[in-house]
C-alpha cells in the first residue's frame, strides 16, 4: 500500500440553520503521494459540507498542509449528504473538483464578495456524478434584483473560462418550489428585462475547453444544457462532444450547424452513442470546415439509411470524416439502394474508413428476418422477389374476392354496433364540434397568436427551447407567457381565461409534470372549451412520453380525437411553424371591407353559432 499522510480535519462551522445553530463535522484525507496533492472528503447521512467554510479552514491551514502547492479535491456522500457550494467555485490553489452521489444546494446563489472574487481561479477540471442540484426561483430573483450585472456573466458562460473539462454525469436540478412562483408586475418585468439582456450577450470565450460531456440524462434536460453551452460560447480548443446514453431521440439543435462549425474549429469527436436516433439526415459539414470529425451512432435505432441519408454521408464522410453506425439494427430493406451501392464501392483507397460495414448483419425480412451480412444482399434479386410475391397474392385475393368483401362487411357492422355502443358520449361529443364548424363563425380579432400553457418544472424547456426556436422561425410571433402577460393583482382563474380567449391557439405543452398541477388542468379545461366552440383552437405538444390512463378524462379524449405533434417528430418545428404561421395568415385577410361581403353570406341562425 503506497505511503499515504492522513489527518483528520474536524470542521466546527457555527452558522446559522433555521431558527438555531448547527454545527457540521467532516473527515477529510490529504494524500500527499499523488501529483498534485489529493484531499478527499466523505459526507455521511445527516451531515453538510460546506465550501465557504472549507475555504476559510484552507485560507487558516493551507499553508501548514499544503504549502503553496496546487491540489484536487473530491467530495463523495453517502446515504444521501448534502453538500453547499456556491458559484464561482474558486479555491486557492484548487486544479480539479470531482462530486458524486450529493445533493447540492445554494449551486445558483453566486457569491460576488470581494474576497472570492480576488481569488484566482486555477480550475480545470469539474465533475458532477449522480447529483441533484437544487434550483430556488426566489433567490434567482433576489440575484436579478441586486447583482443584475454580475449575474448575466455568469448565466451567459455556464462554466469558467478556465476549465479543461468538464463533466456532467447522470445528475439533474431540482427545482423549488415544485410550483410557479406568483411574481409581482415588477418582478415580472425585470424577469423579461434579464433575459433579453442575456440574449444580447456577446458569446463567452472558452479557450482552455478542450473535453464536454453531459451523459445519463433525460433527453431534455441534455438538450437544453448542451444548447446552452453551445450557442453561447466560442471554442478554440473544444476536441470532444460527448452526450452518451441522453435517450436523444433526435440531435441536439446547436450540432452540425455553421455555428459549430465557425465556434468550434477543433472538433474531432461528437459521441451520440447509446440513445435513441433513427436516422442520420442531421448530418452537415460546413464548407470552410478542414477537421477530421468522428460521429459515434453506435447503438442506436438507426434501422435503414434511405437513399437521401447515404448521400448525406457520403458528401459528410469526404476529407476523412467517419460516421460509426456499428451495433444499430439494420434491417435490409427495398428503400437503400444507394447504400448497398455504398458498400460495393468500399475498399482499401475509396471509403476505407467504413469497411467495417461489409461485415455489419441486417435483418432480412424474406428469410424469416434472419441475420445476414450486408455485403451478401442482393438488391435486385430480393426486389424482384419481393414484386412476385405482391403479384401472387393479388392473383389469390381475386379469386376470392367476393366471399372476402361479404365477410368483411357483416364483420363492419358487428363491430360498429359494439363500438357505437360502447362510446356513445364520445360520438355526441364529436357530433357537437362537427356542427359548431358548420356554423363558419369568424374569429374574433386575437391579441396573441399563441397561449403557452405549461408547467413551471418545464420553465427552462419553454424559455430556451420552444419560445427561442418560434421566435427564430416567426420573428414577428406574439406569444402570451405567464411571468409576462399575466395580470398581477388578478385572480389566476381570470388570468387564464383572458389568456385563452385572447389567443388564437393555446400550446399546451404536455409532461407529467402538467399531469401533476392543479392550475395546468384549469387552463386545459379552458382551452378544451373554446376548441369545441370554435374549433382549432388547442394544440398539444407531447414532449415526453406519456401513459395515457394517467390523463384526466377530457384530455384523453382530446388526445384520441385530435392530431397533437410530439416533439420526437422530425418534422415537428415545420408543422408547428406552419400551424401557428397559417392562423396568422388567416387573420390578415380578414380585412373590415371583406366582413361586410362575409356577413351576407352568414345562415340566418348565425346568432345561435356564438
Amino acid at each position: 500500500m503506497p505511503w499515504i499522510h492522513i489527518f483528520n480535519i474536524l470542521i466546527l462551522v457555527n452558522f446559522q440553520y433555521g431558527n438555531g445553530q448547527r454545527f457540521v463535522s467532516q473527515s477529510c484525507k490529504i494524500f500527499y503521494d499523488i501529483s498534485p496533492t489529493s484531499v478527499i472528503c466523505d459526507v455521511t447521512s445527516g451531515d453538510t459540507w460546506c465550501l465557504d467554510s472549507f475555504r476559510e479552514l484552507m485560507n487558516g491551514k493551507k499553508k501548514s498542509y499544503l504549502g503553496d502547492d496546487q491540489f484536487t479535491l473530491e467530495i463523495e456522500c453517502h446515504g444521501g449528504g448534502n453538500i453547499s457550494i456556491r458559484q464561482p467555485i474558486k479555491l486557492p490553489g484548487m486544479t480539479s473538483l470531482t462530486v458524486r452521489n450529493c445533493y447540492i444546494t445554494d449551486y445558483y446563489d453566486y457569491d460576488f464578495s470581494q474576497e472570492v472574487s480576488s481569488i484566482e481561479s486555477v480550475l480545470q477540471n469539474l465533475k458532477f456524478t449522480n447529483c441533484k442540484i437544487e434550483y430556488r426561483s426566489l433567490v434567482f430573483m433576489n440575484h436579478v434584483q441586486k447583482n443584475s450585472r454580475k449575474l448575466l456573466a455568469y448565466e451567459k458562460c455556464q462554466i469558467s473560462n478556465t476549465l479543461r473539462t468538464f463533466i456532467f454525469q447522470n445528475s439533474s436540478i431540482d427545482y423549488y418550489p415544485k410550483r410557479r412562483p406568483k411574481y409581482t408586475r415588477k418582478e415580472l418585468k425585470l424577469k423579461s428585462d434579464y433575459h433579453n439582456e442575456l440574449r444580447l450577450l456577446r458569446k463567452c470565450s472558452h479557450d482552455n475547453l478542450t473535453y464536454v460531456e453531459i451523459s445519463s440524462l433525460n433527453r431534455f434536460s441534455a438538450e437544453v444544457r448542451v444548447n446552452d453551452l453551445l450557442q453561447n460560447g466560442i471554442f478554440n480548443s473544444l476536441s470532444v462532444i460527448n452526450l452518451t446514453n441522453n435517450g436523444l431521440e433526435r440531435v441536439p439543435s446547436s450540432l452540425f450547424t455553421d455555428s459549430m462549425y465557425q465556434t468550434i474549429d477543433r472538433l474531432s469527436n461528437v459521441d451520440l452513442s447509446r440513445n435513441n436516433i433513427e436516422d442520420i439526415s442531421f448530418l452537415y459539414k460546413y464548407f470552410d470546415f478542414d477537421g477530421n470529425l468522428n460521429v459515434d451512432l453506435t447503438r442506436n435505432r438507426i434501422t435503414e439509411l434511405s437513399n437521401l441519408d447515404t448521400n448525406k454521408l457520403k458528401s459528410f464522410s469526404r476529407l476523412r470524416n467517419e460516421v460509426n453506425i456499428r451495433e444499430n439494427p439494420l434491417i435490409c430493406t427495398c428503400y437503400q439502394k444507394l447504400f448497398y451501392e455504398f458498400i460495393a464501392e468500399i475498399n482499401d483507397k475509396k471509403w476505407r474508413q467504413y469497411t467495417y460495414l461489409k461485415s455489419m448483419q441486417c435483418l432480412d425480412q424474406e428469410s424469416d428476418r434472419n441475420l445476414k451480412n450486408i455485403s451478401e444482399f442482393s438488391f435486385e434479386g430480393m426486389c424482384k422477389k419481393t414484386h412476385s410475391v405482391v403479384c401472387v397474392k393479388e392473383g389469390t385475393f381475386e379469386r376470392y374476392k367476393c366471399s372476402f368483401i361479404g365477410f368483411s362487411l357483416v364483420l363492419l357492422t358487428i363491430v360498429f354496433t359494439c363500438l357505437f355502443s360502447k362510446y356513445k358520449y364520445k360520438i355526441k361529443q364529436l357530433y357537437r364540434v362537427k356542427t359548431t364548424d358548420q356554423c363558419h363563425c369568424p374569429d374574433n380579432p386575437k391579441c396573441y397568436d399563441a397561449f403557452i400553457s405549461y408547467s413551471s418544472s418545464d420553465e427552462r424547456w419553454v424559455y430556451d427551447v420552444l419560445c427561442t426556436k418560434l421566435k427564430s422561425l416567426l420573428p414577428d410571433i406574439n406569444l402570451c407567457l405567464h411571468h409576462k402577460d399575466f395580470i398581477p393583482g388578478a385572480c389566476i382563474a381570470e388570468n387564464i381565461i383572458n389568456s385563452v380567449e385572447n389567443s388564437r391557439y393555446t400550446l399546451l405543452i404536455l409532461s407529467l409534470n402538467f399531469i401533476e398541477s392543479e392550475w395546468c388542468q384549469m387552463e386545459f379545461q379552458k382551452a378544451f372549451h373554446q376548441t369545441l366552440k370554435h374549433r382549432r383552437h388547442l394544440l398539444v405538444l407531447l414532449i415526453e412520453d406519456i401513459d395515457f390512463s394517467l390523463l384526466d378524462y377530457d384530455l384523453r379524449f382530446f388526445l384520441q380525437t385530435y392530431t397533437y405533434l410530439k416533439y420526437s417528430e422530425k418534422l415537428f418545428w415545420q408543422k408547428l411553424a406552419g400551424t401557428l404561421q397559417m392562423s396568422k395568415d388567416e387573420a390578415k385577410t380578414s380585412s373590415h371591407s371583406t366582413n361586410q361581403v362575409f356577413n351576407q353570406l352568414l345562415p340566418p341562425d348565425y346568432d345561435s353559432c356564438v
